[in-house]
């Protein structure tokens, strides 16, 4: 039975509790029953070894039984169990009794799954009394208890040696998208799809293969925003693989707001009997606002960050997040627009690297984080930091349809604090985005209709491993027509830096009919001629000769003749009010009787210049703006450094237009066909 059917067995025994749970409310029952069903699975063949043992010591003191179960756990190589004797199958036994039995059976597990069932039904796991009634209560009181137990043993066998680890990893995966898709909400803030993390696994391991080998070296993994564990799991199970040593110590950590996936999480870390203090290393809770895992750095870390969530809605992650927007804080370096928490998770991260051994990064975003926000942003600074560090290694541009819950493009990234020589400030891009990287799903799973097939990953990860220029045959889906394209560019970080300077021209004014100027200005409702401030105006229009055509120069020369002082302020006010601005207008100066004064700039005309870093400033606007405006200059004083990622435009290739004859003339043939048909 394939992960998809046996997801599906088990997503179909909601029917028999469908007038009892609201669609939102399904998974309420079906997900502890499920982690339930696979804990006594995974005990059977323990349980009774185990049970016997401690039935032997039943009289001895608490403490001395706490230790004897640590010590049969261990020798068994168990992290759980249930000391109540029962399972799903024994309670079957005696239907009767079956809500007294269940409760029982509930209160008899270890304390680490008790957690794991109070996230299930979003018990205070700070209250000493551990309330787990919600899972039994509602179908107890229906009779609906006894006949979900027995279908979830009749139907699903979920034996270790029937469902491995990986396999029960996803079919947990498959009844949360099912489980999304029925109540209308987004499963793909939930988990990754598997494909996808062995391909970002294997990114990020790379390169470290010869550190796996070190005697007596450990490793960590951190996900600080771990979902249902998929890609810690998978990061271990890659690490062992690639090094082929099973007894390789390789400690996981993470971080997870939702109650039930982390609840799912920390049941699949603990089915598999690893050494793990999972108390110590899997925490709930907002990794933004609360980061349980302070000061701790890792090997390897990984995340898939929600996209487009607003991390200024709650005010208490909002003021944790804006507290470390500061020297030697996590969020140093800028703050992306609070629409978008993604690049937070990323210096969140960064914040996590071991400086000593190093640290490899891998990290699911969106477009956003390439180009969003100017120069001097919060987004263009968090870039800038990422080379000024010399962090960047690779971005990988995958297909889209390969997530549950969306189908925008989404993009890899791989970064690393102790880079080799060769690879400090160069980045490498890939773009994968062709569908040659994929292959086409039987089903539609939401809005996945691809996923990446073993021959694209395969490809992908050797281009990385050569970390050069190359080329790819691509065929167009339309069209059947296939093209060498360039897919693989490494650049140097110089290719995206570059400088925002402004550019400035200077205000052009003509002076004349002041008086009419005036009259209309009194005879709008907000203006008040009887104001200290508006004094000068009316004095002004009242002059004789005012109404003749004067340039700014010559306006305020007329007005020294005429003995009219004015303040800075009133000067400013004066040109507000009766100059108008015309580009055949004598350019404007800051000291009106002083030629040789600096020219005030009109502000309609303020532009901005991006320059690539590459480019001499100085050269740049003698080319591109002087020929178009002579007149303009540049205020250094306003200069920006900023930092974008045009993935896009990089591979971009122009592609001419048809012909208008052509498109005739293919339309000209479709008809002729038309009339064939209809003909025949």
């Amino acid at each position: 039975m394939t992960e998809q059917e046996l997801a599906n067995v088990i997503w179909d025994i909601k029917e028999i509790i469908r007038n009892l749970y609201d669609d939102a409310e399904v998974e309420d029952v079906i997900l502890p029953f499920t982690l339930l069903r696979r804990l006594d699975c995974v005990l059977d063949e323990h349980r009774d070894a185990i049970m016997k043992e401690m039935n032997a010591i039943k009289d001895k003191p608490a403490l001395m039984q706490e230790i004897k179960l640590k010590s049969l756990l261990k020798q068994h190589k168990l992290t759980f169990f249930n000391n109540s004797g029962l399972s799903l199958e024994r309670l079957l036994g005696a239907p009767d009794q079956i809500g007294a039995s269940f409760q029982t059976y509930l209160d008899g597990f270890t304390d680490n799954v008790k957690d794991i069932l109070a996230n299930f039904v979003h018990t205070d796991t700070s209250s000493e009394t551990l309330d787990l009634s919600p899972i039994y209560s509602r179908l107890d009181r229906h009779d609906k208890l006894f006949p979900v137990i027995q279908l979830f043993v009749q139907r699903a066998d979920l034996h270790p040696s029937k469902v491995s680890n990986a396999m029960m990893g996803t079919v947990f995966e498959i009844v949360i998208r099912r489980s999304k898709e029925s109540s209308n909400t987004k499963a793909g803030q939930f988990y990754t799809p598997r494909e996808i993390v062995r391909l970002l696994v294997s990114l990020t391991m790379c390169g470290k293969e010869n550190e796996l080998y070190e005697v007596g070296r450990a490793f960590s993994i951190y996900d600080p925003c771990c979902g249902t564990g998929g890609m810690l799991t998978a990061g271990r199970e890659y690490l062992q693989e690639v090094s082929g040593r099973k007894d390789l110590k390789i400690y996981l950590y993470g971080q997870e707001l939702n109650e039930k996936t982390y609840a799912i999480c920390k049941s699949d870390l603990l089915m598999k009997g690893e050494d793990q203090n999972l108390d110590q290393q899997l925490f709930r809770g907002d990794t933004l606002g609360d980061d349980r895992l302070e000061g701790k750095t890792f090997n390897f870390m990984l995340a898939n960050p929600p996209f487009g969530v607003d991390w200024g809605k709650d005010e208490r992650v909002k003021k944790r997040v804006q507290d470390d927007n500061c020297p030697g804080g996590r969020f140093e370096a800028g703050l992306p627009s609070s629409n978008d928490g993604s690049l937070l998770f990323l210096q969140h991260m960064i914040a996590k690297m071991d400086t000593q051994k190093g640290s490899r990064i891998g990290i699911v975003l969106n477009g956003s984080p390439l180009f969003n926000g100017d120069a001097g942003s919060g987004w263009s600074n968090i870039r800038k930091m990422l080379l000024d560090r010399n962090l960047l290694d690779c971005i990988v541009a995958l297909p889209k349809n390969l997530f549950y819950g969306t189908d925008i493009t989404t993009y890899l990234w791989i970064l690393d604090n102790k880079r080799p020589a060769e690879r400090h400030d160069k980045v490498l891009f890939i773009d994968a985005a062709h569908t040659e990287y994929t292959k086409l799903l039987q089903k539609n799973l939401g809005k996945k209709r691809f996923e990446i097939s073993e021959d694209g990953a395969t490809d992908i990860l050797t281009l990385y491993k050569e970390y050069k220029d190359a080329v790819r045959n691509i065929v167009y889906d339309k069209t059947g027509e296939s093209e060498q394209l360039q897919i693989v560019r490494l650049l140097d970080y110089d290719d995206f830096r570059y400088t925002t300077i402004a550019t400035r021209r200077p205000l052009r004014l003509w002076y004349e009919n002041i008086t009419d100027k005036y009259a209309d200005l009194c005879d709008a409702e907000d203006f008040d001629a009887d104001s200290k401030k508006n004094a000068i105006l009316k004095s002004v229009s009242e002059l004789d000769g005012i109404n003749d055509k004067r340039s700014d120069s010559d306006f305020f020369a007329f007005l020294k003749k005429m003995k009219v002082k004015h303040t800075a302020a009133e000067l400013k006010l004066l040109r507000a009010t009766f100059g108008t601005i015309s580009e055949d207008a004598p350019e404007v100066h800051e000291k009106p009787l002083a030629a040789n004064s600096e020219f005030v700039a009109d502000t309609n005309l303020n532009d901005t210049e991006k320059i690539p870093q590459k480019q001499d400033i100085d050269e740049y606007f003698l080319r591109e703006v002087l020929p178009y405006a002579p007149d303009a200059w540049m205020d250094r004083s306003k200069d920006k450094l900023g930092v974008e990622f045009p993935f896009t435009r990089i591979f971009y290739k122009y592609r001419p237009l048809r012909s208008a004859n052509e498109i005739l003339n293919e339309l000209a043939s479709l008809d002729d066909t038309i009339n064939i048909m209809q003909e025949g």
